[in-house]
């Protein structure tokens, strides 16, 4: 029978079982911008059952260029609401949980836990490391996402199996200052995001498991560098928890 997800259920990766599982799974999101709006977009086409978002933010002209979810009529409006109402259209099945709010250290644990998988979509190094810290303490899987220029990263952190966010990128005070980001990188950036989280819904092997896949625009190449845990890390222990 020909449905909305039969495409998919064609893969042998798939089928109807994964299928399932893809419906019983929840996922956050945190930032529905750059990245974000092809990480929602994806996750939600693909039939995952419960769809969170956090964002604070409204949308801007400049957002644009790069976030499909919104149009001109949308400048000023809640990109939390606006994306939510968007989502809904595209697949009316899924449960998507809008949260118009700031992610902080302070109500971060609150925001995640309910969610089996988080997803960083957010232009704030500071922020990262807030998602990443509470997703730690959660024992929760995160896919980390940056982009700058024409370049950009994703990995994939899971302590005890892996490095978490902070061994790779030790925090810092402050974030750097605003940076240009080509449309196209954030779509290619976001779309491994989504991949990445897909893969681990249905129990495939992890291709990136101690690896930062860095992604270079301009050479339109890819490279997979080896990361390791900081056994002084403070905030996995070097991944042991």
């Amino acid at each position: 029978m020909v449905d909305r997800y039969s495409k998919q259920t064609m893969l042998s990766q798939v089928g109807r079982e994964g299928q399932n599982k893809l419906a019983r799974a929840s996922v956050v999101v945190i930032g529905a911008g750059g990245l974000g709006t092809p990480v929602l977009t994806y996750l939600v086409a693909a039939g995952v059952g419960r769809v969170g978002l956090i964002d604070f933010d409204t949308v801007s002209l400049s957002n644009l260029n790069r976030q499909f979810l919104y149009d001109d009529v949308d400048v000023g409006r809640s990109k939390a609401e606006t994306a939510k109402e968007k989502l809904r259209a595209m697949n009316g099945s899924i449960e998507i949980i809008a949260h118009e709010e700031r992610l902080t250290d302070e109500n971060a644990g609150a925001l995640l836990h309910d969610y089996e998988l988080v997803i960083g979509a957010v232009d704030s190094l500071h922020t990262r490391h807030v998602i990443n810290k509470a997703a730690v303490a959660a024992h929760i899987p995160y896919i980390d996402g940056g982009v700058n220029g024409f370049c950009g990263c994703i990995m994939f952190s899971y302590p005890t199996q892996t490095p978490c966010l902070n061994c790779v990128f030790p925090s810092r005070d402050t974030d750097k200052k605003p940076v240009g980001i080509l449309g196209a990188t954030a779509g290619v950036i976001g779309t491994l995001e989504a991949n990445m989280a897909l893969l681990w819904l249905l129990n495939q092997e992890n291709p990136i498991e101690n690896e930062l896949l860095f992604y270079d625009g301009l050479a339109m190449s890819f490279d997979h560098i080896r990361i390791t845990r900081d056994s002084n890390c403070r905030v996995c222990n070097g991944g042991i928890l």
